[in-house]
This record gives structure tokens, sequence and C-alpha cells, in this order.
């Protein structure tokens, strides 16, 4: 037991630290701030695991700050505060723009109550269950609204869509809202769990947690992978016109089956010649933002990720 323990700690913290890695690489390249959240949220996972194993682990370091200090809880509570923080930005568009104001008095609120459960100082069964419920509740939450409203967006990995993806997540997510409060009821809600944890009689107890952390870190790098090889693939080619063999008729016609307004098949023609968004939009006399805008809902129309997607969509449409 103590072996598979380890292994699959070895198995999420090296996927959260690969994938925090790979989208740090991407934030650096393309500016994208989701990348960023992205980066950010895995490695909180992977401080998070941490934590737990080591209270798993009985190392006499965590019990002696957990007796005098509640050092690791308060650590513990201040990346899941961070992870609020970061689920939060990353599904904020997914959320109706007249309603996404709710999102900010709940990352409040959990804010408050993550910070205050440390001075608690009674980490009670009914307490454990309580610190983390609202968290898990609400990535369930914003999972699913995240798979109708993501879900429409082409946005694939190897695997799977990232509608199917994040419904996964909330299926997940609920599994792991129910083991908590099984665990919290079967070891009573009137007794210490940190201590219960600290001892070693709850071991591997989140057995969804772990599944979770695992299938998250294992799309997101799946999905990072897949970036890199379409650039890859685009720098190739760089230098060239992306149009090739491709006639305006062809392009034309492309355009009206996908219902392309003029100004977006106007943009189609100089993104197929590797244009940037700067060119395009002093060649346009148009802002940098607005052709930005115009692209997303052009790859949007196309059901593709990027310009050499694109082109293979157009080639063999």
């Amino acid at each position: 037991m103590l072996v598979l323990s380890a292994a699959v700690s070895l198995l999420i913290r090296s996927g959260c630290m690969i994938s925090a890695t790979l989208y740090l690489i991407l934030f650096i390249g393309d500016r994208k701030k989701e990348y960023l959240y992205i980066a950010l949220f895995m490695l909180s996972q992977y401080l998070i695991e941490l934590m737990v194993r080591g209270y798993e682990t009985s190392s006499p370091i965590y019990y002696y700050l957990h007796s005098y200090f509640s050092a690791p809880v308060v650590i513990k509570s201040l990346l899941y505060c961070a992870s609020v923080f970061l689920v939060c930005c990353l599904f904020r568009r997914a959320i109706d723009k007249s309603r996404a104001w709710i999102l900010v008095p709940v990352e409040v609120l959990l804010f408050i109550w993550l910070v205050m459960f440390p001075l608690l100082g009674v980490r009670t069964g009914f307490l454990y269950i309580c610190y983390l419920l609202p968290f898990q509740l609400l990535v369930v939450v914003l999972a699913f609204i995240g798979s109708k409203s993501f879900g429409r967006v082409a946005q694939k990995s190897i695997f799977l869509k990232l509608g199917v993806f994040l419904r996964v997540v909330g299926i997940l997510g609920i599994a792991i809202a129910f083991e908590d409060v099984v665990t919290g009821l079967y070891y009573g809600l009137g007794s210490d769990v940190a201590d219960l944890v600290a001892s070693g009689a709850i071991r591997s107890r989140n057995i969804s947690e772990n599944i979770f952390q695992i299938i998250v870190a294992v799309y997101l790098i799946a999905v990072a992978a897949h970036f890199f090889v379409d650039k890859i693939a685009v720098k190739s080619i760089r230098g060239e016109a992306l149009t090739g063999e491709l006639s305006e008729e062809v392009i034309d016609a492309y355009a009206t089956s996908i219902g392309l307004s003029l100004r977006e098949r106007e943009i189609l023609g100089f993104l197929l010649k590797e244009k940037s968004a700067q060119e395009i939009s002093e060649l346009l006399f148009i802002s940098a933002g607005t052709v930005k805008s115009h692209t997303h809902n052009i790859y949007q129309k196309a059901n593709v990720n990027n310009r050499m997607q694109l082109l293979q969509k157009i080639r063999y449409s």
C-alpha cells in the first residue's frame, strides 16, 4: 500500500510539474494569460500534494509544525485560496458577462473561509468536510458550466474535446466531495482528522482526488504537446505563402461555406499569407484588438485552433 501510494504521489507530482512547465513555456511564447493561470494552478496542485503526502508519511517535521504552529494547514489554505482565484480566472469567460460579477463575492467568501479555518484550532471530521466542500462544489459547478460554453469552441487534445473533459472533471469533483463526506462520517464528526492522517490511520484516503489530478495533468500535457507540434509544423513552412496552390476562388468558396463576413474574408486572406495581427491592422487601418477578435471568430467558425489547421481545413475541404 505504501509503495502504491508513493507511486501515485510521484505520478501526480511529475504530471503537475511537467504540465506547469509546458504552460509556462507557452505563456512566454504567446503571452496568453490562460496559459499562466494553468501553469500556476498546476504548481499549486503540486505543492498541495506535497503537503498531503507530508502528513500521510507521518513526517516528524510536519507533525511538529502542525501541533505547535498549524503551519501546514495555513500554507495549504493559502494554496487553496490561490487555486480558487486561478479557477475563477480560467472559467470567467464561460459565464455570461451580466452574471460574471457573481464570481467576485464567491472568491471573497471562499478566501475568508479558507483563511479563517486554521484559526479555529479545531479540525474535527465535521470541519474537515466543511473545509474544502465549498471549493469542491465551485469546481463542479464551473466545470459543468464550462463544458457547455467552452464545448462549442474547437479546442481538441489528442484524446478528448474540451467539453467532454470538463464534464469528466465535474463528475470527478462530485466523487471527491462525496468521498470526503463519507470519510468524515466514517471516522466521526468529532474526531481530529488531522491527527488521524498524521498517525497513518488514513492513507491515500481520497482515490477520486488522485484520479482527478492525474487525468487533469495528462490532459493538459497532451494539449500542450499538440500545440507544440502545431507550432513546429507552422515554423517549418515559415517564409512561404501558406496559400500554396490555393486559388482565390477556393478561399472565397470556403469563406462562404462557413459564413465569414466580408471583413473576416479579408482577414482570412492575410492570415494565409502569414501576416501578423499588427501587420493586418496597419493594412486595414483597424486596431490589433479588432484583428484578434475577427481571427478568433474565423477559427471558431472553421473549427480550428491555428493557421496551420486552417490551411489544412481549406485545402482538404
